[in-house]
């Protein structure tokens, strides 16, 4: 179908009907400009593309995270022509939000509590928050504006969060115009947060490794520091068990101390016994003979100070401390530099000082704590060594006491005989027997003289026999008589059996003390009865002595230590001294002396001597 068309007036214009026409090249114009508004949309919008995809490839690859991030804020704050930014992280102990990328000329750093500001908000809620004009915003907190001088009107500041949910802080972009970002400034901003928030933790996972690598460095360096100091305890611990003489002792100490410090010269000075000076027990480096001389009142100089405080002193310049004395230097022309002193201490006692010199570059904490440890050694090794002599003097007054009392013992015998002539010689008439009683009673003074030399002979370990020819039928015609006298009173039988007499040779004084020591421990070990026989005989080309007892036997206990000095069991006043030294007198006999004992059934001595 077919409208028809409207008629119209030939040669005349049909009305408009209230139209207006356009002009065709204002359409084109126009339509021209929306075109540009929109490809400048379109570029600005992939422009942010490119950067978010430039962003996320930085923090994806991020190595340094903090110049990253600071990169990151430049880019996105250029990007929103933005005038300001920080990105806030949590610090957890603090309960604080701190700027760890602030793009501010003025502030180094912001902290604000994490529930303050804008900031604070959008931390705890974790929703973005856009603002037009922040002075129109209650939760605004301007004290940062009042810091900086800049005035904040528009604000974006979107949460960090963790895909577990966790927020670990806050994107913020600032600037001082109205309403200067847009919904799409907006969600750049979230973007970038979230792209941030996704590798943040594997960022945080290599900051800790890498702090615990510094730090297992660090307890590396350390644990190496702690084993050298051990090399060091350990090589001194054996300069003191093996050192006998304290002066050598405490040098060693002294070197291994300059070695391991790197000094050039070093002392230890312990305090007198009158507690007014030190001394110089031990000097090294230049100088040092001279310094061993000298004597350092209490309380004088470094060493002085240190002594008497119990501080220590360690100076890169000696001039430059108010305790340093510059006599003693100026008297050795000795040029003192850096200084390390430390008390020597034991048993809560100050004992002196140990004194370092000179080391280049001056001395370090470890080099303290080394010297401390070494000033703790130098103070035990002192007191090993004063409870060492002490223990010694003591052993040697009991030795003393014991010889004395091991002397007057075998004494008995001589005074024994000596008496019994000295009576016999008071109601002897007949001159002649007078005569052999006072030469009995001059052989017995002469045996005490030799005895006394003997005795102190072995007390100093010497060796001094006099060995001559002697005739068996002789001394032991003597010796029958002497022991006879030993034996009377007693309830112990004596038999002598000479079935050698023929000639030997030996110290007649020392075997007969040797023998008289066997007779005697016999007639002790039977205090109820017995029999003690000394026989006589030739085996060989000894001569053999033997010395037999039917007493109850040498206890088990010392049967094995029996010729050792000082041991004794069961007797009142045994000494343990008697078969000591009739072993050493066998010995310097080049003989031998042997013993065989059973419980009940007695014991027997033998000695054997080379004949002539």
């Amino acid at each position: 179908m077919v409208l028809p068309m409207p008629p119209t007036a030939t040669g005349t214009e049909a009305p408009s009907r209230g139209k207006v026409r356009t002009d065709p090249g204002s359409l084109v114009s126009g339509l021209a400009a929306k075109l540009n508004e929109l490809e400048e949309a379109v570029a600005k919008q992939n422009d942010r593309f490119s950067a978010i995809i430039e962003i996320g490839t930085r923090i994806s690859g991020a190595q340094n995270t903090d110049a990253l991030l600071k990169t990151v804020m430049e880019r996105l704050t250029e990007l929103l022509s933005a005038q300001a930014g920080s990105l806030f992280m949590y610090d957890e102990k603090r309960e604080e939000l701190w700027s760890r990328v602030l793009m501010s000329d003025v502030l180094k750093e912001i902290r604000i509590p994490a529930k303050s500001g804008i900031a604070g908000h959008v931390f705890t809620s974790g929703k973005t928050l856009h603002l037009g004009d922040a002075y129109g915003d209650a939760r605004f907190n301007p004290s940062v504006d009042k810091q900086s001088g800049f005035r904040t009107r528009s604000v974006i500041a979107a949460p960090l969060v963790h895909v577990g949910g966790r927020i670990l802080g806050v994107l913020e972009v600032l600037d001082g115009r109205v309403d200067a970002f847009s919904v799409d400034d907006r969600k750049l901003v979230e973007g970038v947060a979230g792209q941030i928030a996704a590798v943040l933790d594997n960022v945080f996972l290599l900051e800790e490794l890498q702090a615990r690598n510094e730090a297992l460095k660090t307890a590396t360096t350390e644990l190496a520091e702690r084993v050298h100091d051990l090399d060091v305890l350990y090589d001194v611990e054996k300069a003191i068990s093996s050192s006998d003489a304290q002066t050598d002792l405490m040098e060693r100490i002294l070197v291994k101390a300059i070695e391991v410090v790197q000094a050039r010269a070093g002392s230890i000075l312990l305090a007198e016994e009158d507690g007014d000076s030190l001394f110089f027990r031990s000097a090294k480096g230049e100088k040092s003979d001279a310094l061993k001389s000298m004597r350092v009142k209490s309380g004088q100089g470094i060493a002085g100070h240190v002594a008497s405080t119990g501080d220590i002193v360690r100076v890169e310049a000696a001039d430059d401390c108010e305790q340093y004395d510059k006599t003693i230097a100026k008297r050795l022309g000795l040029p003192v530099g850096s200084v390390l002193c430390v008390p020597v201490h034991a048993e809560g006692r100050t004992l002196g000082a140990l004194e370092l010199l000179n080391k280049k570059g001056g001395f370090s904490e470890g080099d303290e704590r080394l010297a401390v440890l070494l000033a703790g050694q130098i103070g035990r090794a002192l007191l090993v060594r004063q409870s060492r002599e002490e223990f010694e003097r003591k052993a040697r007054l009991a030795s003393i006491g014991q010889m004395i009392s091991g002397v007057m013992h075998d004494l008995r015998t001589p005074l024994t005989v000596i008496s019994g002539y000295a009576e016999l010689m008071g109601t002897e008439d007949d001159a002649e027997m007078r005569l052999r009683m006072a030469k009995a009673i001059a052989s017995q003074l002469d045996h005490i003289a030799a005895m006394q030399k003997e005795t102190l002979a072995f007390a100093k370990g010497e060796r001094s026999v006099l060995i001559r020819k002697v005739y068996l039928q002789d001394f032991i015609k003597e010796l029958t008589e002497h022991l006879g006298k030993e034996f009377e009173g007693s309830t112990v039988e004596l038999k002598v059996v000479d079935g050698y007499t023929g000639a030997a040779r030996f110290d007649e004084s020392k075997l007969r003390r040797a023998i008289f020591n066997l007779a005697r421990n016999a007639m002790e070990a039977m205090p109820e009865g017995g029999r003690f026989v000394l026989a006589f005989e030739k085996e060989g080309e000894e001569l053999l002595i033997r010395a037999q007892d039917n007493g109850p036997g040498i206890p088990e206990e010392i049967a094995g230590r029996l010729f050792q000095s000082f041991v004794t069991a069961g007797k009142k006043n045994g000494t343990g001294l008697g078969l000591a030294i009739v072993k050493k007198i066998v010995d310097e006999h080049k003989g031998s002396v042997s013993v065989k004992t059973k419980a009940g059934k007695g014991t027997t001595f033998e000695i054997k001597l080379p004949l002539p």
